[in-house]
């Protein structure tokens, strides 16, 4: 059985999608991953040796500069953009029997080439975009009837209710009840498969000694906006002193902007940090609202204050609020004194934050281990189907 996954080069989606990846191999599967390059990006060597015998083919780019920029101009980007045709062409060479898409607006060109491909196809996402009722994605609506338009002039299916791309097979969301509740939107054939970030080496992997320096009689708040959000310098300044504000051990990754920070002694910061591992130590994580961090947090107990940057992010932000796992603060909101403030409110046992993630545990599972046997059954259909 052959199966191909097709996503970008984004840390947020290699990172959930190497395990479905190394899932699917373990399940007996010849597996292709192919990339679109996010930016000119590229998969780095220690993520490559993380995926095993998987082929990996790079098929196009995609940039991410014109999805902040004027909507009208994303339904002609899209119909003149090579990568439908550069997708048709990969999996009519590599000949699998399902391809698995990571279902977002900058690879809604790649979905039609799928469509066009012949090839069956499925959908998952690593956001909660996918279930999310429309009415959530009011900042994003102009580029959303864009990419709709698209897709459905080219016979992809789409979710008027959520806004995201449908396929007529397999809908796969990597989440859980407890965090998208009864607003989640799942009767069009969705199935929930459980939370991503489950053990297992993903080829992200570092090493960071400060954590033997945290102070084990203090609170620990862990601020992280990402691989890349995090370029905000006077923001990050903010959220990280006035979490220090509240008397708590504060741990930051900060990329490239240890120099531009002026923090207090105390702080401690790395360009990169193992995310697992610290979470696993925190008492409260300041996060953008990055889909992967949130379901990182989840697992790890840890509350959540989620500051949403852009894209999917308030979408995360408002389920975290609504499962009571966390609370948020917009952008705009942000000043020393109502960070401090929410952290407090995070810190205090009264307020249940902890109880409801402990609540939540034994619905997390394994979102890659159950990827792979979905995909497997559907194939194992179709292929009946095929034969009959």
């Amino acid at each position: 059985m052959r199966v191909a996954l097709l996503t970008t080069t984004q840390h947020g989606h290699l990172n959930p999608y190497i395990p479905v990846v190394n899932a699917l191999q373990v399940a007996g599967c010849d597996v292709a991953l192919l990339l679109l390059s996010a930016d000119g990006g590229v998969l780095d060597e220690q993520r490559g040796q993380a995926l095993g015998k998987a082929e990996v083919h790079t098929i196009g780019q995609v940039e991410m500069a014109p999805w902040s920029d004027e909507p009208a101009k994303i339904g002609p980007m899209l119909q003149s953009s090579p990568v439908a045709e550069q997708t048709a062409d990969v999996l009519r060479a590599t000949a699998p029997d399902f391809v698995l898409v990571d279902s977002l607006p900058v690879t809604a060109s790649a979905m039609v080439g799928a469509h066009a491909s012949g090839v069956p196809y499925g959908m998952i996402w690593a956001n909660l975009g996918g279930v999310c009722p429309a009415v959530h994605r009011r900042g994003r609506w102009l580029y959303d009837e864009q990419v709709g338009n698209y897709l459905t002039r080219h016979g992809v299916m789409w979710s008027m209710r959520t806004h995201s791309a449908r396929s007529p097979i397999l809908n796969l969301m990597p989440t859980i009840p407890a965090l998208v509740g009864d607003d989640a939107v799942t009767d069009d054939g969705v199935q929930l498969v459980g939370l991503p970030g489950a053990a297992g080496v993903r080829g992200d992997e570092v090493s960071f000694p400060g954590l033997d320096r945290i102070d084990p009689d203090r609170p620990l708040v862990y601020v992280s906006f990402g691989t890349i959000f995090y370029r905000r310098p006077d923001l990050l300044r903010t959220v990280i002193t006035g979490a220090a504000a509240t008397g708590a051990q504060v741990i930051a990754s900060v990329g490239d902007l240890t120099g531009e920070l002026a923090l207090p002694d105390d702080v401690l910061t790395a360009p990169y940090l193992p995310q697992r591992a610290v979470l696993e130590r925190a008492d409260v994580f300041i996060t953008h609202g990055g889909y992967n961090s949130v379901a990182e947090s989840i697992r790890a107990q840890t509350p959540m204050l989620v500051i949403p940057l852009a894209v999917d992010q308030p979408i995360q932000a408002s389920f975290v609020g609504s499962a009571g796992f966390g609370t948020a603060l917009e952008p705009a909101e942000v000043t020393r004194q109502t960070v401090a403030d929410a952290v407090t409110d995070l810190l205090d046992p009264a307020r249940d934050y902890r109880a409801r993630l402990r609540a939540a545990q034994p619905q997390c599972g394994d979102s890659a281990a159950r990827t792979a046997d979905l995909v497997v059954d559907t194939v194992g259909t179709l292929q009946g189907k095929d034969e009959r």
